[in-house]
């Protein structure tokens, strides 16, 4: 008798799985998330970043249409960077079949709560610092205590290198009969090249008693202008008093890149705001030399 009831009870439990795994396969989650996603956060609707499909499957046991998303926003090691607030979070109802959510609806930017440096860097640039991510959606019920399916999925923000610049070179002494008239500017592009920077080309005068420097961060630019998109050149025609024998100058010019939406390209140093290491150049006239130029110091 007793052997029958442990079989009545095993039997039981056995029957209890199989429903509860019926029962959780009835909403299905498929996270088709871009590897290399749009680095603007507030672009993940845009389809080129992926799409979710949630699926409702129809059985003869009654699944509760009704649920939330929980988001959880992990770096490399695994360690948590941001959650979404699932007390706030939606409420969705699912239709029976197959129900398509853009990946900003995964990600919910605005129920997520960001670590500070995450949040900071988001506020200012609207990007992810570069690196390696995981983004994990979990769907729950409408309480948000019982996640009935989940699923993980990597991504990489891209990190960049910024423009080298080219011509004219660091420390270099360029002709005052041939610099009054044009200054050719030339640097390499933006690496990686997945969207079309533009480039602000930037020249200040090192006036007497300046480092190149305080030059750098303290003077107007008497040049700042953007070259032609996807163009890596710059000819400047400065109209400058560069003969006289009283007129030599010295110069320090950067490449500022800025990304599709105008903001300067993130670094791991923000404050230099998409700017490339500067460079120094003199005018040379025919009558006097001016000294050697010192290497840019910071």
């Amino acid at each position: 008798m007793q052997a029958t009831e442990m079989k009545k009870y095993y039997l039981v439990i056995i029957i209890m799985l199989c429903l509860g795994r019926v029962s959780n396969a009835q909403i299905s989650l498929n996270l088709a998330l871009n590897s290399r996603p749009q680095p603007w956060l507030a672009d993940w609707a845009s389809p080129v970043n992926g799409v979710m499909v949630i699926t409702l499957i129809q059985s003869a046991i009654q699944v509760d249409p009704a649920i939330k998303i929980r988001t959880t926003l992990l770096d490399q090691n695994g360690a948590t960077v941001g959650i979404s607030n699932i007390n706030a979070a939606r409420v969705y109802l699912l239709k029976p079949g197959v129900n398509q959510f853009t990946i900003a609806d995964a990600l919910q930017l605005q129920n997520l709560n960001l670590n500070g440096s995450v949040r900071i860097l988001l506020q200012r640039t609207g990007r992810l610092a570069a690196g390696q991510y995981q983004l994990m959606v979990e769907i729950t019920n409408t309480a948000g205590d019982v996640v009935r399916t989940k699923q993980t999925k990597p991504f990489f923000v891209a990190s960049y290198q910024l423009p080298i610049l080219m011509q004219p070179t660091n420390g270099s002494e360029l002709d005052a009969h041939i610099a009054q008239s044009v200054i050719t500017f030339r640097w390499t592009a933006l690496v990686p090249s997945n969207e079309l920077p533009t480039y602000r080309v930037q020249v200040f005068e090192i006036l007497s008693g300046q480092t190149p420097m305080q030059a750098f961060r303290g003077n107007r630019p008497l040049l700042d202008e953007q070259a032609i998109k996807g163009t890596t050149q710059y000819i400047w025609r400065p109209n400058l008093p560069m003969l006289d024998s009283t007129a030599n100058k010295r110069f320090i010019w950067t490449v500022q890149t800025l990304d599709i939406k105008g903001a300067p390209i993130p670094t791991a140093d923000m404050n230099i705001q998409g700017r490339s290491e500067p460079a120094i150049f003199g005018i040379i006239n025919q009558t006097g030399l001016n000294k050697k130029n010192d290497p840019v110091k910071q």
